[in-house]
Order: C-alpha cells, then sequence, then structure tokens
C-alpha cells in the first residue's frame, strides 16, 4: 500500500452544485464547491506520493497514482448527477481512472500540442473530472470552440477534418505562451475559475485547456497547481 492509498475521502453531502451548457452545441459542465470534508489530507497524500514525468503523455508536468479509495468513491458518489446531466447509466458498472497532476512546465519547455486546447477522446459518453487543490491564482480550465471547423466538441465522425485542419495551423505555427482566452486557431466559450476542493465534469471529446494564472508553479504539491484528473465511463 502506498502512502497514497492510506488516504479515505469523505465527502460531503452539502457541497455546492451547479450546472450550465457551454457554447453552441450546449454541452453540460458541472460544477461542485467544497467536494470533500477532508480535502487536506489528500495534499498531505500527495505530498508524500512519488510524483514522476509520464510517458506518451500530453500532460505538462508531473503525475502520481491517485488514492484507489478516491476514484471509486468518486464514481458512486456523482453517480446520480452524471446519469442526469451526461446520460451515463445509473446502474451497472462504470470505469474510471484517476491520477494526481502537478502543473510544472514552462511554455518553452512544452510541445506546440501542449500549447493549445484539446479533447481527450471522441467517446461523448467518458466524462473528464478535473478536482482542484489550489487556489484561483492557478487560473482554471477553459472550453473553446475550433473557429476553422466550427467544432466544440470531436465525435467520431469529425476526428479526420479536425486532424487535418490541426496540422496545418501547427505548421503554421503556435506561439510559445500558455494556452488563454486568445490562442490561436480556438474561440473562447467559458471557462471555470480553479478553487480550492472545487471539482468539474465534462465531457472528454469537449475543446479544453489548462488557464494557467500568475502564480509560480512548483512541483511541491503543497504549493503548486495540484488537481486530481479523473476519467469515469460506461463498461
Amino acid at each position: 500500500m502506498t502512502s497514497a492509498d492510506r488516504f479515505t475521502p469523505r465527502f460531503n453531502a452539502h457541497a455546492r452544485i451547479s450546472a450550465r451548457r457551454i457554447g453552441r452545441e450546449q454541452q453540460p459542465l458541472l460544477i461542485i464547491d467544497d467536494v470533500l470534508q477532508n480535502p487536506q489530507e489528500m495534499v498531505a497524500a500527495a505530498a508524500l506520493a512519488n510524483f514522476t514525468r509520464p510517458e506518451n503523455s500530453a500532460y505538462p508536468g508531473l503525475n502520481a497514482p491517485a488514492p484507489q479509495a478516491y476514484a471509486r468513491a468518486l464514481t458512486e458518489a456523482l453517480r446520480p448527477l452524471l446519469h442526469q446531466g451526461f446520460g451515463l447509466p445509473l446502474k451497472g458498472t462504470l470505469t474510471f481512472f484517476s491520477f494526481m497532476g502537478l502543473t510544472t512546465l514552462r511554455p518553452d519547455e512544452m510541445q506546440p500540442l501542449q500549447r493549445i486546447p484539446h479533447f481527450d477522446s471522441p467517446d461523448p459518453y467518458r466524462l473528464a473530472v478535473v478536482h482542484y487543490f489550489c487556489d484561483p491564482a492557478f487560473g482554471g480550465t477553459g472550453f473553446f470552440r475550433h473557429q476553422a471547423t466550427g467544432f466544440e466538441t470531436v465525435t467520431a465522425d469529425r476526428v479526420a477534418e479536425f486532424d487535418r485542419q490541426a496540422a496545418a495551423e501547427l505548421r503554421r505555427g503556435v506561439p510559445e505562451i500558455y494556452t488563454g482566452l486568445q490562442t490561436p486557431y480556438f474561440a473562447p466559450l467559458d471557462r471555470v475559475d480553479a478553487a480550492f476542493n472545487r471539482l468539474i465534469v465534462y465531457r472528454n471529446n469537449c475543446f479544453h485547456a489548462a488557464l494557467l494564472g500568475g502564480a509560480p508553479l512548483s512541483d511541491d504539491p503543497q504549493q503548486g497547481r495540484l488537481t486530481v484528473n479523473s476519467f469515469i465511463s460506461a463498461q
């Protein structure tokens, strides 16, 4: 058992829940504040975790496995909301995967693909969850429309067209700056600011990106932009 696995999440029955729709496609966005009763224990677990640079990943920093109890408990705690807001089944097996993330790379250390909005997969029933364990100074998450195609999400039938357009745009170049509301080739649709113990849920095929604030990035989970990132889908 790792140090992170000794963490036992306690979910807050009085968490504040809000929902809205994004862009022309009206994609759902769920925001929950004060999610855990014991968020500082997650930070303490992260401080003892072994963070490494992930292989075969576009994540702009360091990762460590999330506590096993967290992902399982999170999935069950959110299930009614995932059913109501995103159409995941109310019963049956949901698959889940979680990791702790620390954003650490400077813009000049990032690949061009890391400096523009992205989608994770074309599966509209695979949901992305970001749980912030940092304050608003570290920015938040933005959602975007790809200007050349008009796409706000990428489904299986859109992948080839987006890839063609994106390849041409990358050949033209991407400035060595963090993704922001003025990022080339994309138009901003919405944003959610980071807040300690805030969680957001959205379809993983939405164009999204971390909007990094002015706070200095750090590889110390107690000082840096610590998030727990999860993916949940129907089996």
